[in-house]
């Protein structure tokens, strides 16, 4: 399944279904459990200081040689900035979109790769995507996790920003 230009398999066959596994990294914001395809992501980080007015869900973080945008996805999904949290350390995901534009996700907890089969990835209808808070959703896929079945909403990085 061709999500991005840069997750499609060359050998692939048209007319043949894949039956090799594509790798994710899966992360929870609230109750959402949440996913990026490894190939658009570029690194996972320490959670630094953000930088901006608090009014809206992005913010500006220094990361190495650089500032980059970031993107509190519990404050864009919910409305309200996430919690402070004693008990787990915090993450920025470095994505980036399909123009090259890197920016990263504050997440609570450390994501973890998912392997995938293209068979479990559903595309979300787009009645869903236009009445739910997940507009920055493009597929869902269900997944067996530890013994759990898991919803896992894959995110667009072209949506994000």
């Amino acid at each position: 399944m061709a999500l991005h230009s840069s997750s499609v398999d060359a050998s692939v066959q048209v007319g043949q279904p894949s039956v090799r596994p594509e790798k994710f990294l899966l992360f929870a914001v609230g109750k959402l459990n949440l996913a990026l395809p490894i190939a658009l992501v570029v690194k996972i980080l320490p959670h630094g200081p953000a930088h901006g007015s608090g009014l809206s869900a992005t913010g500006l973080v220094n990361l190495e040689n650089r500032s980059v945008t970031m993107v509190d996805l519990y404050r864009r999904f919910f409305g309200v900035p996430q919690p402070p949290t004693t008990s787990t350390k915090q993450y920025f995901i470095l994505t980036k979109n399909r123009s090259g534009e890197e920016f990263c996700l504050l997440v609570n907890n450390a994501p973890t790769l998912l392997d995938v089969l293209p068979r479990q990835i559903r595309q979300l209808p787009d009645s869903y995507r236009q009445n739910d808070t997940l507009q920055s959703a493009s597929h869902v896929m269900v997944v067996e996790e530890k013994s759990e079945k898991l919803t896992v909403f894959l995110l667009d990085p072209d949506l994000l920003l």
